[in-house]
């Protein structure tokens, strides 16, 4: 028996539509000389998804919660039953596109410090720019690199990241394990940078693959920013004073050129105090220490 060269790991809860779409594209993308397997845990969806999950053959093999447990328990779980080299953490509200997998684990044998392999995201409803990376602002709150912008940046480039989003994303399994998984203290949040720290503190580096581009509904999922205040208070408790001294001070221009932008076309969202602050870091007049 052939062992997966790939385990796509999928945690759902309801949105059956999103969860077919997801499928399908997958099936109408990977190679055919790819072995994969696609793991998919279900959490307590009453919309029809059970049924539609019990009738799917291999690849899929589907897993049934009956007890809520959310992003990091479940895709924790899927993991440790997964027998594929490489881990391939998938939104069922993310519909892949084009040659998107296989660049990403290329990265793997020419980057030898890889750690999470993301790549970039579009937005479904208006196919706006939402994810390119993730950088870090001076106060150590990440932000997506990219929110909005109508043209790509880094074409044709595979760039280090200080983190990046797990709504589609690639890691080695061995790896993964050995730092123990997603912390399960976070609910549907944070889980994906708290992970990307882990790595960088552990001598490995995170990256994007900018021409390996896919559709991101974002935010799908009932309920899903709930608990986005109290994820953001334990990452800042944990890693705070660290992200201000490290990451936060290598984004710091990034991070500037991201706000900037997103204060000219969404004002309303912004700070003022902190888009003339970005605006001094963009022009040197102030460096991040």
């Amino acid at each position: 028996m052939t062992l997966p060269k790939v385990s796509i790991l999928i945690s759902v809860f309801e949105q059956l539509a999103y969860t077919k779409r997801c499928l399908r594209a997958l099936e109408d993308t990977l190679p055919e000389n790819l072995e994969y397997e696609v793991l998919i845990v279900d959490d307590c969806s009453k919309d029809g998804t059970v049924e539609f999950l019990k009738g799917l053959e291999e690849p899929c093999l589907c897993f049934f919660n009956t007890e809520k447990k959310g992003f990091a328990k479940n895709n924790n779980f899927a993991a440790s039953k997964a027998k594929g080299e490489f881990l391939c953490f998938l939104n069922n509200d993310v519909f892949v596109d084009g040659d998107w997998l296989l660049p990403m684990i290329e990265v793997f044998r020419e980057k030898p410090d890889a750690g999470v392999v993301g790549n970039v995201q579009k937005l479904a409803s208006s196919k706006k720019f939402d994810h390119m990376g993730v950088v870090f602002g001076p106060q150590g709150n990440p932000r997506h690199f990219g929110q909005w912008f109508k043209n790509s940046r880094f074409q044709g480039e595979v760039r280090k990241w200080s983190a990046v989003t797990a709504a589609c994303c690639l890691v080695k399994k061995e790896k993964f394990l050995e730092l123990n998984g997603f912390d399960e203290s976070y609910l549907n949040g944070c889980e994906d940078v708290d992970l990307c720290l882990r790595f960088n503190r552990h001598g490995t580096s995170n990256y994007v693959v900018h021409d390996s581009i896919v559709i991101h509904v974002k935010g799908a999922t009932e309920g899903r920013k709930r608990f986005n205040l109290r994820n953001s208070q334990i990452l800042m408790e944990r890693w705070g004073e660290q992200i201000k001294s490290n990451e936060s001070v290598t984004d710091q221009r990034l991070h500037a050129v991201n706000y900037i932008y997103r204060g000219m076309i969404r004002p309303f969202s912004v700070n003022l105090w902190k888009w003339l602050e970005a605006v001094a870091i963009y022009l040197k007049i102030k460096k991040l220490f």
